[in-house]
């Protein structure tokens, strides 16, 4: 049992009082002369219209991204396009979900929604989420959108880092400016080739990702607008340690059709969309994932009610090649696919200084059947200085779980999760409290919630084995998370950004065992600076970032006995702009730690790269 009385508030202070101090001590040698800090903003901090920009550097892949803007934990099973997870609330799924314009990217199966397969080309990080979603979802939910298109000319926008070997990011946006006929192309290639720890000498293990994405609008007369979008991703990786295997391939298609425009009862937002993904194990066992779906929304004018449906399907194809070995009566040939659906609505609500929002979720799942969810929250003032949520729903299996055998392996220990076609949904409340304030400009927040997961979807050993199990919803867990927040952006000595976000969490495990359990705490500190000089034709950067987690089990074995070491890195980044070009170089994993990252795999010592960013319009 972790989690328990022992761990109170004062323990927030234990390892990561370092990053608290630096924090502190960074924001209040900061002046705030030059805006107001937004707290609403997904990304990093953002500043008043009115304020000159500060830098933030590009993101190469979404562990960069995430790790530093969200409290969530990227735990990868090695480096660049390695197993990847990521943890913050205790029962969560590992793998959340991502959407883009509104759409999901994935189709419900682990290995399918790879998180490594999220392009970032062309777009931005809107949001993220715990808890349920407005569909109903109670997965981490993780928000990207287009970056809108320039009204006065057409826009390239180029990324590049460039390390030792044949490291590299290549990363290309071009969009014309907002007429009535837009067209937009996305370009994303990221490889990293740098020896991993028990390569023979000379070989090096590697990863490739490539993703395109085109897609044209129509705008008219009238103010509605319609979209085609197309994209097509490929991602290699050699060696796989948690899932004993030397090579794997992933082919994704994503194709959405979506038009928005307003009627007489509101706007209304439609689209159509299919994802599909083959993964490929060492050149013999394949699955192939296929899910389309519809979905609408009503938006009142009024501030009434907005009304939203979604239906989905999904086939899966599991040819089971290899798994003989060790699957037993679950090995072989597994086909099926199933439908889901879902309508919401959303009350928005105000009396006084009170906010309220609504949502009220309907659920089919055509495996374990209809399901009700509710949200409620209440937020305070016109700066919600504090918000009060409430939550009760719970997720359905994915397809994975239904029927895909899985075996992990690390630590000189095996485990073997075997699929259950008859599993249900997870029930789970959450209760969860913010509240914000500013001292002396610096931006602070402090978060909690509260979880009990009934029915969750857990491993439970077979009769007489040790290492072979199977799925079943006989996981209750009891959590809580705690998360403080500190946000500065102001002058010293030029323009600067500070962002501390420290974590805490428990549980205790009732009944089951979980899988992918959190570490009780993690940090990371985000230090931005810049300076303008030659009549601000130039500008000098600078950017510091810290993360931290402590002592944890492998995320892919059942419960948490094989364990992981705590983990600190520091990263520094160096760079200069110049007439729309940033240059800059970056030193990752400073102090040259050896980590291990998984039960099987050690990350990569210190890497460098150069990073490049040009912007060009016309």
């Amino acid at each position: 049992m972790i989690g328990s009385g022992k761990h109170g508030l004062a323990v927030i202070l234990g390892p990561m009082w370092a990053v608290a101090l630096l924090g502190l001590f960074v924001s209040a040698a900061i002046s705030d002369e030059i805006g107001e800090v937004g707290t609403d903003s997904a990304a990093m901090i953002t500043v008043s219209a009115e304020a000159e920009p500060i830098w933030v550097p590009f993101s190469v892949d979404v562990v960069d991204m995430l790790n530093r803007a969200t409290p969530l934990v990227p735990v990868q099973d090695g480096a660049l396009g390695a197993s990847l997870l990521f943890l913050h609330e205790p029962g969560d799924d590992p793998v959340p979900t991502f959407a883009r314009n509104g759409l999901p990217l994935g189709t419900g199966h682990r290995w399918t929604d790879d998180p490594w397969t999220v392009s970032l080309a062309g777009a931005t990080l809107t949001g993220f989420g715990f808890g349920l979603d407005r569909w109903g979802g109670t997965t981490p939910a993780v928000s990207l959108a287009d970056v809108p298109p320039d009204t006065d000319g057409a826009t390239t926008d180029t990324r590049f880092t460039k390390g030792t070997d044949d490291a590299y990011l290549r990363r290309i946006s071009f969009r014309t400016p907002r007429a009535p006929w837009a067209l937009r192309f996305d370009f994303d290639e990221l490889i990293d080739q740098f020896p991993e720890e028990g390569a023979a000498p000379g070989d090096k293990h590697e990863s490739k990702f490539r993703s395109s994405r085109s897609s044209i609008r129509r705008h008219l007369a009238d103010g509605s607008e319609m979209g085609l979008t197309y994209e097509a991703v490929r991602k290699h990786k050699s060696v796989l340690p948690v899932y004993v295997a030397e090579h794997q391939e992933i082919w994704s298609q994503r194709t959405a059709l979506d038009w928005r425009g307003d009627m007489r009862l509101g706007t209304v937002k439609a689209a159509v969309f299919v994802n599909g993904t083959d993964v490929e194990w060492d050149r013999t066992r394949k699955v192939d994932v296929v899910r389309e779906g519809a979905q609408i929304e009503l938006a009142r004018p009024d501030g009434g009610p907005t009304l939203s449906a979604r239906v989905m399907a999904w086939r899966l194809h599991d040819d089971g090649e290899g798994t003989e070995d060790w699957a037993g009566d679950d090995a072989g040939p597994s086909t099926g696919g199933s439908r889901d659906a879902s309508l919401s609505a959303l009350w928005p609500v105000r009396w006084g200084p009170l906010r309220a929002q609504t949502l009220a979720v309907t659920r089919w799942h055509g495996q374990a059947g209809w399901s009700p969810a509710a949200r409620v929250d209440l937020a305070y003032g016109e700066n919600r200085r504090w918000r009060l949520t409430l939550q009760h729903g719970g997720r359905a299996p994915r397809s994975d779980e239904l029927l895909t055998a899985v075996r992990v392996a690390g630590g000189g220990q095996e485990a073997i999760m075997l699929p259950e076609p008859e599993l249900g949904w997870e029930y789970l409340d959450r209760a969860a409290l913010n509240w914000r304030t500013s001292v002396l400009g610096t931006v602070l927040e402090l978060g909690g919630s509260a979880r009990r997961l009934r029915d969750g979807i857990g491993w439970t050993r077979l009769p007489g084995e040790t290492t072979i199990g199977r799925w079943t919803n006989t996981l209750d867990l009891d959590g809580w998370t705690m998360d403080l927040k500190l946000r500065r952006a102001g002058r010293f000595a030029g323009l600067a950004r500070v962002e501390a976000i420290l974590s805490r969490r428990g549980y205790d495990i009732l009944s089951g065992t979980p899988v992918a359990l959190p570490p009780e705490q993690s940090a990371v500190l985000n230090v931005f600076w810049e300076k303008r000089v030659y009549h601000e034709d130039g500008i000098f950067e600078l950017g510091y970032v810290l993360e931290h987690r402590a002592e944890m089990g492998d995320p892919w074995h059942p419960g948490d006995d094989v364990r992981l070491p705590a983990v600190t890195l520091h990263h520094l980044l160096i760079g200069f702009r110049l007439v729309g070009v940033d240059l800059g170089f970056e030193f990752r994993n400073l102090t040259n730690q050896r980590v291990l990252v998984s039960a099987g795999s050690y990350l990569s010592g210190q890497t460098n790269r150069w990073r490049m960013q040009w912007t060009f319009r016309r």
